[in-house]
Order: C-alpha cells, then sequence, then structure tokens
C-alpha cells in the first residue's frame, strides 16, 4: 500500500485518474472554455512554501503530459524566479497566491495596490491571467473580499480567481487541507463560496482514487499543497508532525470563534 501524502501516493493519484478517463484543465482553461468535456480534473496547487516540491509535482505532471496550476505567494522563500520559469517551461499555468488583504490589514484599497506591485513581480518571469487567494487562518481577513465578483479583476488583465470564477455546483471541490480531503473545522478558509450540495466525500488519497475510479465524480477540482507531500522518509515524518500540530491549533481557533 502507498504512504499517502508522498510523491509515489500523487504519481498514483494521477494515473487512476488517466486510467479512468478524465481530461485535465489548468484554472485558465477551464475559464477560457465554452464547451467543458463531459469528465475533467482541474489540478491546483497552492505554493505555500517549499517550492522545490511544487517543482517536483510539476515534473511528476510533465511524465505525464497532465496540465496544472501552480499559485505561488510573493514572499522570499516562495518567490523563486527559476522554478516559476521551469514550472511553466513544463506546460503549466503559473498564477499569483495573493495576500494583500491581509497585508494591509483589512484596508481594501491599499490592498489593492500591494496586489497590483506583487502581480507585477509575478509578470516579470511567466505569464499570469488567473490567481487564487492564500488563506491564513491566523489572521481575521479573508483576501477573497478584495473583490464583489470576478469582474474586479479586469484592470489587472486577469481572467478569474480561482475560487470565484469556477461553478461549484457543477465541478466538485476537494482539498489537502489539514492533511485530509474530507471538508470540516481543518478547512477554516479552504472552502468555495456559493457551492452546491456536496453528496461525495474522501478521506485518504486511495479514497479519491476510488471515487474517481468508479465515476461517482464526473467534474472536479484538486487542490493540493505540494510541501505537505514528501519524496523520503524524514520528509514525511517532519510533515506529519507539523501538520498535527497545526491541526490542533486550528481546532482550538475553531473552538475560540
Amino acid at each position: 500500500m502507498t504512504r499517502d501524502f508522498t510523491d509515489a501516493a500523487y504519481a498514483r493519484l494521477l494515473d487512476t485518474a488517466l486510467d479512468a478517463g478524465y481530461e485535465f484543465l489548468t484554472v485558465r482553461d477551464y475559464i477560457r472554455c465554452d464547451d467543458l468535456p463531459e469528465r475533467f480534473v482541474v489540478l491546483r496547487h497552492d505554493v505555500d512554501r517549499k517550492p522545490e516540491n511544487s517543482a517536483r509535482f510539476a515534473r511528476i505532471e510533465a511524465e505525464r503530459d497532465v496540465p496544472s496550476t501552480y499559485y505561488f505567494r510573493t514572499i522570499d522563500k516562495v518567490f523563486k524566479p527559476e522554478i516559476l520559469r521551469e514550472v511553466e517551461s513544463l506546460g503549466h499555468e503559473v498564477g499569483y497566491h495573493y495576500e494583500d488583504l491581509d497585508r494591509a490589514d483589512g484596508d481594501v484599497v491599499e490592498a489593492r495596490l500591494s496586489f497590483g506591485e506583487h502581480l507585477e513581480r509575478l509578470r516579470e518571469h511567466v505569464t499570469v491571467d488567473t490567481v487564487c487567494m492564500h488563506g491564513n487562518p491566523l489572521t481575521p481577513h479573508d483576501n477573497r473580499d478584495m473583490w464583489d465578483t470576478a469582474a474586479d479583476l479586469e484592470p489587472w488583465d486577469l481572467l478569474g480567481e480561482a475560487y470565484l470564477s469556477m461553478d461549484f455546483t457543477d465541478v466538485t471541490y476537494f482539498s489537502d487541507t489539514g492533511r485530509t480531503w474530507e471538508d470540516g473545522a481543518l478547512k477554516i478558509k479552504d472552502h468555495t463560496m456559493g457551492e452546491g450540495e456536496k453528496r461525495v466525500s474522501a478521506d485518504t488519497t486511495a479514497d479519491l482514487e476510488a471515487l474517481l475510479r468508479s465515476h461517482r465524480v464526473d467534474r472536479a477540482c484538486l487542490l493540493t499543497h505540494p510541501n505537505r507531500w514528501a519524496d523520503s522518509t524524514p520528509e514525511l515524518v517532519a510533515e506529519v508532525a507539523k501538520d498535527t500540530i497545526t491541526n490542533v491549533g486550528k481546532r482550538g481557533l475553531t473552538l475560540l470563534r
């Protein structure tokens, strides 16, 4: 049995979806497409830290001719131009993982100015057509509150925002936040807005594979945080310990709120 949240487990998930006949779309592809495939998966990766893990994921996908979307923060430990360029060169979409409302402590005007500056930093190295908010559970703000609708992004020549521009009544959303694919209290800000009732769930990656294999989900958006996934036992042990501590804190925050 493949250990969960490893590069091998992720590769197996991709192979399962390919074998089951799913097409793969980037967020940009999804927004631009007027006639969506009957069965597809949108792969989205939020690069919160350890950008080298995202480069590993990008190579795993490229080996299978699978496109995906990577949203990079612009903090120093994540903003690595050589990795941005490598990911794009492998055929993937690169976007901005923005957190400007947090940076501006809730001031929307200041946040939009910051947003434009950081977006241009990314565009010096790669093409950016879509963005996605970063959800920090320790702040009182939701970065999506910078916008009333996805149309507010047009002045920055953007097609859309990963949460605001997808129809989650049609596309079933799964996220690995909390080291589980199941929805719940651990996903404090990692949730869709205006989604329909979700009729299926998965805890482990093997559970998610089973859903895809059985075609119980026709259209899905899968979010991973590559920093959570490991290619060695020491890295896996460290990430499990880190997530365990983080999850305890999240449960405490949920009770306080």
